[in-house]
C-alpha cells in the first residue's frame, strides 16, 4: 500500500531541512554550493515569507521530507496579472517516482488559482530528459520558445559601475 504524500507550506523551522534539501539538490545537479547548511538556513530564514522573498512547500511521506518547491509571485505583462514562478522544485532520490513531484506541482495549481494568479512558469534544463518526461505527462504543460539569460553579482557589480550608467535612475532609499 502506498503512503500518502503530504504538501504543506513551508515555515521557518523548516528552513534547515529546506538547506539540506537544496544541498542534496546542487549534488544531483552538479552544482557547485559554495555555502555551508548553516548558511543556507541563515540566508533561506531571512528571505521566507519576506517581500521580495519566496515561499515554499514541503513534501511528506510517512513522517519525512521528500521534496519541496521555492516560489514566488512575477508580475506577467502579457495580462498584467500575477503569475506564480517556481523557481525549484525537488525530490529525494528515495521518493522519486510515488507522485511527490506531481502532488507538489497540483499544490501549486491549486495556491495560485486560490490567489487568482494566471500562470505557473518554471525552467527546466534542456539535458535534464527525466524532468522533461515529467513535465510533459503533467495535463496543461506548454513549452515556451524562449531562452533564460542571467547575470550573477559580478556582472551585476562590473556593468553598475560603467560611465554610461550614470543616466540610470535608481530608486532611493
Amino acid at each position: 500500500m502506498d503512503v500518502p504524500i503530504v504538501v504543506r507550506p513551508a515555515d521557518q523551522d523548516d528552513c534547515g531541512q529546506l538547506a539540506a534539501l537544496l544541498i542534496e539538490a546542487f549534488e544531483y545537479y552538479g552544482d557547485k554550493n559554495r555555502l555551508s547548511a548553516a548558511e543556507l538556513s541563515l540566508r533561506l530564514r531571512a528571505h521566507l515569507g519576506a517581500q521580495p522573498g519566496y515561499e515554499a512547500l514541503m513534501a511528506e511521506c510517512d513522517g519525512d521530507t521528500v521534496g519541496f518547491a521555492i516560489f514566488a509571485p512575477v508580475f506577467w505583462t502579457i495580462d498584467c496579472k500575477i503569475a506564480l514562478f517556481l523557481k525549484e522544485i525537488f525530490v529525494t532520490e528515495r521518493a522519486r517516482n510515488n507522485g511527490a513531484g506531481k502532488r507538489l506541482m497540483l499544490s501549486l495549481a491549486e495556491l495560485a488559482h486560490a490567489r487568482g494568479w494566471t500562470r505557473l512558469v518554471w525552467t527546466v534544463d534542456r539535458i535534464n530528459k527525466d524532468a522533461l518526461g515529467f513535465y510533459r505527462k503533467l495535463p496543461g504543460t506548454r513549452a515556451l520558445d524562449r531562452y533564460v539569460y542571467m547575470w550573477p553579482i559580478e556582472a551585476i557589480e562590473y556593468l553598475s559601475q560603467l560611465p554610461d550608467n550614470r543616466s540610470t535612475p535608481t530608486s532611493s532609499t
